[in-house]
């Protein structure tokens, strides 16, 4: 086994955690339809945080260029996932028998999903500089995403439409840079 698929091993089961999660917490959300109101930017978020995962998994596997691994490295590289695990884990409440209003759970909860957001991002702006070793101008989707996301955790606003706009805006930056990337996976 190399070094590559040894440590990609760990990442891949933490990955597949935070997807377990979610996929779990939406399947209990139409199990319960009947007591489920959904909200826009949740289920948007649930997407974006979705996506993050995938994107993770399949993004690993530039880490296969590393020829030396050190302790400290490896850690740092496991932040993500596990900080990704956390957020996809703050997206469902816990108990599940009750009336669920996605509402009121995702204004009770947003400060604490974009402070999250915000560690991912930051986490994901130090890999690019110092693993991948790209400079700071080629991150402008990771630094605007920041920008949004800081905006509304000092703003603390709870209009809806403002909310309703940001998530989206995040998913479709998201999706556009995963279609604008060049990520493809080679056989050596």
């Amino acid at each position: 086994m190399s070094p590559f698929e040894f440590i990609t091993v760990l990442i891949s089961i933490i990955l597949g955690l935070g997807i377990t999660t979610i996929l779990t917490g939406v399947a209990e959300r139409i199990k319960h339809f009947h007591r489920t109101k959904l909200y826009a930017p949740y289920v948007i978020w649930i997407s974006i945080v979705f996506v993050l995962h995938i994107y993770e998994w399949w993004n690993s596997f530039t880490l296969r260029a590393i020829e030396v691994w050190s302790l400290p490295m490896f850690l740092f590289i496991l932040l993500y996932p596990i900080v990704l695990y956390v957020l996809a884990h703050l997206l469902f409440p816990s108990n599940n028998d009750q009336q669920f209003d996605a509402k009121e759970f995702y204004f009770a909860n947003y400060r604490r999903y974009f402070i999250i957001a915000i560690a991912l991002i930051v986490l994901s702006i130090l890999h690019n500089l110092f693993i991948e070793h790209l400079e700071i101008a080629s991150q402008i989707g990771q630094l605007t995403a920041l920008h949004i996301i800081v905006a509304f955790v000092i703003s603390k606003t709870k209009k809806e439409i403002v909310h309703t706009i940001a998530a989206s805006v995040l998913l479709i930056m998201l999706m556009v840079s995963l279609i604008l990337s060049n990520d493809t996976l080679v056989n050596n």
